[in-house]
């Protein structure tokens, strides 16, 4: 039913798969919609200081790094367990973050637990959808997901928000007795975690098509799942330069990103709702009207065109802002125009630039079977590497006083730089017939094995 409704027209064989995926997904985003909101609720009930806002970043980064050693580890084991056991326990510390609601620094520190917990299932997940869906059908089927869960997480921000902003209003004026707004928060912070959970549960009725071999002989060493994904790193010169191109790519745009609210705000004059909406409600909206058909379109190309394309216009959003004040002083409407040019450009390619990164871009690389959660795995440490480097770069350079503006130029140049690298590979692969597309690479093989 789920599957007609939204008319993706896949196969038979793969409607059940995309009903818990979509239903995983859906709740899953509108929970994260919810703890979007969770540092303004530390900022504002527990007067958290700036120091630890940046604490769920640090869990994050340190739950990619794990992924590492995850993915080379469940290779050869059921990959189910891999999503549901943390994706669970990623529940339950968001259960707990009431019970924190007094004191900042734990409040923060379960928040960054859960994130953690949730980013280590994606080397597994990305195994899971590329073990049931045909390969001719996955860039459609994930699309289509990320395009409704982008409108999930859009709603769910925004009506968290509001009604955070109204209880608040309301206890503030008396109409609401002092603990409605603790109560709220904590309502909201229950909901959360079970809507998770019970994603992850959704995720779990997914009957994963594999065949697990016998295992080794003798007990492997501990650091033979690191040992392995080095010698992919080393051997795949493909997947090397793929990467590469990947660390660059997501280093220019984190090294300002986390500096656009500033800018919004103290260079561009734009208040909360006005910067809220610039950030997530229009690039959000964007990519629901996009990321479905962007989906198809991946299944015809090659991975290194559809990455051209999702890099010049995420480095084309940046290089606009950063020219807004510029050409604001001469034409005083594109201080709003100009904003809304690049998040919509933005926008349009976030849904695919997330498929693409973690779900399935990898697999133009990884042979089908077990190496796939090890070239994910690779893929995450990659993120949490790019997300360290950036983060430290980016707080030198704010500390000796480099304007965001600056930023923003520099990141959105050397993204588009990485953009006309990925058009230069994509002519190369193009001209082998295996390499055209994923489904190309992947008839090269005559049989999967996890």
């Amino acid at each position: 039913m789920v599957a007609g409704f939204f008319r993706v027209g896949l196969p038979e064989a793969c409607r059940s798969t995309f009903r818990w995926h979509l239903s995983y997904a859906l709740l899953d985003a509108i929970a994260g919609g919810i703890l979007l909101n969770a540092p303004m609720m530390a900022l504002k009930r527990m007067g958290a200081p700036d120091w630890q806002l940046p604490l769920r970043e640090l869990y994050t980064g340190v739950g990619m790094l794990l992924a590492l050693y995850l993915g080379g580890w469940m290779a050869t084991r059921r990959k189910l367990p891999f999503v549901v056991i943390p994706g669970i326990t990623a529940g339950v510390f968001t259960l707990l973050m009431p019970a924190a609601m007094g004191q900042s620094f734990w409040f923060l520190t379960l928040l960054g637990l859960s994130a953690m917990f949730e980013f280590i299932t994606r080397p597994a997940t990305t195994s899971v959808l590329r073990l049931n869906y045909p390969v001719e059908h996955r860039g459609r089927a994930t699309g289509e997901v990320r395009k409704w869960t982008s409108l999930a997480f859009m709603a769910s921000s925004l009506a968290s928000a509001a009604l955070l902003q109204q209880v608040s209003n309301g206890v503030a004026a008396g109409r609401y007795p002092p603990f409605a707004a603790d109560a709220t928060v904590a309502a909201l912070l229950f909901a959360a975690g079970g809507l998770s959970m019970a994603g992850f549960v959704c995720f779990s009725r997914i009957e994963v098509r594999e065949r697990i071999g016998p295992g080794p002989a003798a007990p492997e060493p501990w650091y033979e799942p690191v040992r392995h994904s080095w010698r992919i790193f080393v051997g795949d010169a493909r997947y090397r330069r793929y990467i590469m191109s990947c660390f660059l790519d997501g280093f220019c745009a984190a090294l300002y990103l986390p500096l656009i609210w500033a800018f919004l705000q103290k260079t561009l004059d734009y208040d909360y709702v006005g910067a809220t909406a610039l950030m997530h409600v229009i690039p959000a909206f964007a990519a629901f009207c996009a990321t479905g058909w962007l989906g198809s379109w991946f299944d015809r190309t090659n991975p290194w065109f559809a990455w051209g394309w999702i890099r010049i216009a995420w480095g084309l959003d940046a290089l606009i802002l950063a020219a807004t004040p510029l050409v604001a002083q001469g034409v005083p409407p594109a201080v709003f125009v100009l904003p809304v040019l690049g998040r919509v450009l933005r926008g349009v390619v976030q849904g695919g630039q997330f498929v693409m990164w973690w779900q399935i871009g990898v697999t133009h690389f990884a042979p089908p079977g077990s190496d796939t959660s090890r070239y994910m795995g690779i893929m995450a440490f990659l993120a949490g590497a790019v997300r360290l480097t950036a983060s430290a770069a980016g707080i030198a350079l704010t500390a000796l006083k480099v304007p965001a503006a600056d930023l923003l130029l520099f990141g959105g140049l050397g993204i588009i730089v990485v953009g006309g690298y990925s058009f230069l590979q994509a002519m190369q692969e193009r001209r082998d017939v295996r390499l055209a597309t994923i489904a190309a690479f992947e008839s090269q093989f005559t049989s999967e094995s996890t």
